[in-house]
């Protein structure tokens, strides 16, 4: 399998089991390049294990999965390991419980992978990370500690350590679900900028304004399935499954 020229991820019939549990039943969808598609559904639903997989921390049962015109798995087979970390390269995961070094500085979370895995300067992994951490307005917080800092700015740094690298695509997986409502907007600010730039995000959440007014395509996910897809504002407004409904009557009673 192939993808067209501006199709920057493709997944037909993903399936992904534990034992005899089967948690991703049959999904297909496509996200082209500049992009910004939101994944809801209930807890359970299959969300973040569909994440795991693309982003190779889980292995899939079956299925295929293309990556920037590549094969990380076609037919439920896995490409060669070296294939698989150049894949690996595209892709940035920003997880929901920040996931930072708490014994490196701020500085040294954003620059060890650039040296590690990019075989960076010292210098020019410093240069990358003070210019995320302006944009992130964190550039004071350089020499903090993840331990000195509040649960906002630590998912900002979490960000500008994924956006360190040059991903081709940036997943989310319920960046906002660790904080409380106050820094929640913050975080939804810096994801909407990335929006603005044409960075291309695969964004689970749990907050359906921003996944209404933010993303290009929406996917309903119950059941390790795809129960309905399409544009935001008609998915959240004006949704036609039955269970859809039920899921967003709550928000759309509001």
């Amino acid at each position: 399998m192939t993808t067209t020229n501006n199709e920057i991820i493709r997944v037909d019939h993903l399936k992904k089991s534990f034992g005899d549990f089967e948690v991703l039943k049959d999904i297909s969808f496509s996200l082209h390049r500049g992009e910004v598609l939101g994944i809801i559904g209930p807890s359970g639903s299959g969300k973040s294990t569909l994440l795991r997989c693309i982003c190779q921390l889980e292995t899939v049962t079956g299925g295929t999965v293309n990556i920037c015109g590549r094969n990380l798995v076609e037919n439920g087979i896995y490409a060669d390991k070296n294939t698989q970390r150049a894949i690996g390269l595209d892709i940035g995961l920003v997880f929901q419980n920040f996931n930072l070094f708490p014994h490196f500085s701020v500085l040294r979370n954003i620059t060890e992978a650039q040296r590690i895995v990019l075989g960076k300067s010292k210098e020019e992994s410093e240069a990358v990370a003070m210019e995320l951490l302006k944009k992130m307005g964190l550039e004071a917080k350089a020499n903090s500690y993840p331990c000195e800092l509040s649960g906002g700015q630590q998912q900002r740094v979490s960000i500008a350590r994924a956006l360190a690298l040059k991903p081709q695509v940036l997943f989310f997986d319920e960046p906002t679900s660790a904080l409380d409502p106050e820094l929640t907007g913050e975080i939804l600010a810096v994801i909407r900028e990335l929006a603005k730039e044409k960075m291309t995000m695969v964004i689970v959440t749990h907050e359906m304004s921003f996944a209404r007014d933010t993303s290009d395509h929406l996917i309903f996910m119950d059941g390790g399935l795809i129960v309905e897809q399409g544009n935001p504002v008609e998915l959240i407004n004006n949704p036609k499954e039955e269970r859809t409904i039920q899921f967003l009557k709550r928000f759309n009673d509001k």
